[in-house]
């Protein structure tokens, strides 16, 4: 009968850790924004080697996760870096908007502002309006359809906030 009851407890903790795990993935990649539905979830390896391979080379061995949105009017792609320390999201925020300029990339017509009391670099390439910024020790990387860029960024960004 101990046995059982031992059993039962790891268990029963066993569930509540996926179940907290889950609910935090969830947090990083809401299921929806802006009318736009979260259709496919990558993380672990696979999310970290397409990561790296976009960039041609190894770049991050953080935590990662790639949510993808879609609906008839459009689709969005979420790239997130997960840091121990929101310095460190934020340090290489500052390296990832150094190294992206018109000269060396496909992004073109780059700027800053501010939203939210946090610093938004933008930028437009590949038919999609792009967006990074650091938030809550995690560096996001959203590529929106142009037509829905200024909704879905602010939609995403005050649900993760």
């Amino acid at each position: 009968m101990k046995n059982r009851v031992i059993s039962l407890f790891f268990i029963l903790l066993s569930l509540s850790f996926l179940i907290l795990s889950c609910s935090n993935q969830k947090d990083i990649v809401p299921e929806k924004v802006s009318e736009l539905l979260l259709v496919k979830t990558i993380t672990g390896e696979e999310a970290k080697n397409i990561i790296n391979k976009l960039h041609f080379q190894p770049v991050t061995d953080n935590e990662n996760l790639i949510g993808y949105y879609e609906n008839q009017s459009g689709q969005a792609i979420v790239y997130v870096t997960i840091y121990d320390k929101d310095e460190e999201a934020k340090n290489d925020f500052e390296k990832m908007t150094k190294k992206i300029s018109p000269e060396n990339s496909v992004f073109i017509f780059p700027q800053f502002f501010d939203f939210e009391n946090n610093k938004i670099y933008k930028c437009f390439g590949m038919g999609m309006t792009h967006f990074v910024f650091a938030l809550n020790n995690k560096l996001y990387w959203i590529s929106v359809d142009t037509h829905l860029a200024k909704q879905f960024f602010e939609d995403f960004y005050h649900s993760i906030e």
